[in-house]
């Protein structure tokens, strides 16, 4: 695989970050130099997951965090805290891009914090459509202009398919056609780097999400699970309210419409694609490669 690019993807639960880590390793082995950015991480391109603030609103976070400490039960110091955020954070044309699901939060100040820069995402609907695809390409463009300059392998963990399709397919009810027109011109930007798909495969939907579903538990009285944080996802999404999607029925649902449209973009896209079969309890090591 020539690709300086490695795209893993696949539906919630199927085992991406696993693999993407698999496939550093080998590739570290092999005497290359490689960087991973996996779901949620400061990223250069993607913006799931990522807060963008002016940097007024930065600040006026940083105050946040400093008062909150000072009533907190001070399980680290007011400095490591700074630093845990900053740690997190990237500047970009005088916005502050923040990573702020990987703030390394003490407990007790977690939910008071997270709340308020959430909804400086610019995904979910916060934004129009023309507006999240012109940010997109420009920040795709700008990491393939600034990839040249080195010899690194990049692996993007679920930054192409599923962080954009869930917007398209959730949030603005877009068509195969417009998907298929939205992912083309994003690919675009990128294929100096000679992308490649890693897809992981379900056998069973169903099996995977349930699997996940279990393994995925937060410990008692620390916040809701992460099958009921997809659930209420999906059920308040423009897609889900559509189809009137509830529970885990309705992840089921909106998960096999998203692997339907997967295996459609796949077919679709002239990328090279690696296709992994993925059963319950592991990822099989017989791999269909398509040209």
């Amino acid at each position: 695989m020539n690709s300086r690019l490695i795209l893993v993807e696949g539906i919630p639960g199927v085992g991406k970050t696993t693999t993407a880590r698999k496939i550093k390793a080998k590739l570290i082995e092999e005497g290359k130099d490689v960087i991973l950015y996996e779901e949620g991480m400061s990223h250069p391109a993607d913006m799931a997951w990522n807060a963008c603030l002016k940097e007024e609103e930065y600040n006026d976070f940083i105050k946040k965090c400093s008062k909150m400490w000072e009533v907190s039960k001070k399980s680290i110091s007011k400095e490591e805290l700074i630093s845990r955020i900053q740690r997190q954070t990237r500047i970009e044309d005088n916005n502050v891009i923040l990573a702020y699901t990987k703030i390394d939060f003490p407990e007790d100040c977690y939910w008071n914090l997270i709340g308020d820069i959430a909804s400086k995402e610019i995904c979910d609907g916060r934004k129009s459509l023309d507006e999240f695809r012109d940010i997109h390409l420009k920040r795709w463009s700008k990491f393939a202009e600034q990839a040249l300059l080195n010899d690194n392998i990049y692996i993007f963990e679920c930054a192409f398919l599923q962080n954009h399709i869930f917007e398209l397919l959730g949030v603005y009810e877009k068509s195969d056609e417009e998907i298929y027109l939205y992912l083309k011109s994003l690919l675009e930007t990128v294929k100096s780097l000679s992308p490649s798909i890693v897809y992981i495969e379900p056998s069973s939907v169903e099996d995977i999400i349930i699997q996940a579903a279990n393994e995925r538990k937060s410990p008692e009285g620390s916040g809701p699970d992460w099958i009921d944080e997809v659930a209420n996802w999906v059920s308040n999404m423009n897609f889900g309210k559509s189809h009137n999607l509830k529970g885990i029925e309705g992840v089921f649902y909106f998960c096999k419409e998203r692997l339907r449209i997967d295996k459609l973009m796949i077919e679709k896209l002239n990328v090279p694609v690696t296709i992994i079969k993925r059963y319950r309890r592991c990822i099989c090591p017989t791999l269909v490669c398509l040209p």
